[in-house]
């Protein structure tokens, strides 16, 4: 399970480092990010999705509007 994190932040971090001197170029780093990173976005975002659910379904379990706010970014980050 390290393995995969350390390479997916070394992914990361080659795309992140990258410079572009034209649109072309730019564009296929948008797309690189996109193949990489969207598994790891949408596992987090079936998560905290989740932890909202169970929020709204269980009171009583007292998780705090911390996963609501989190979740208010994701939306926010997707769609802009």
């Amino acid at each position: 399970m390290w393995a995969k994190l350390i390479g997916l932040f070394s992914k990361g971090l080659d795309i992140a480092l990258k410079k572009t001197k034209d649109g072309e170029k730019e564009q296929e780093l948008q797309k690189q990010k996109i193949d990489i990173f969207s598994q790891t976005i949408s596992a987090i975002l079936i998560g905290v999705f989740l932890m909202c659910v169970l929020a709204s379904l269980f009171p009583s379990l007292a998780i705090t509007s911390y996963w609501f706010n989190v979740f208010d970014k994701f939306i926010n980050y997707l769609f802009s």
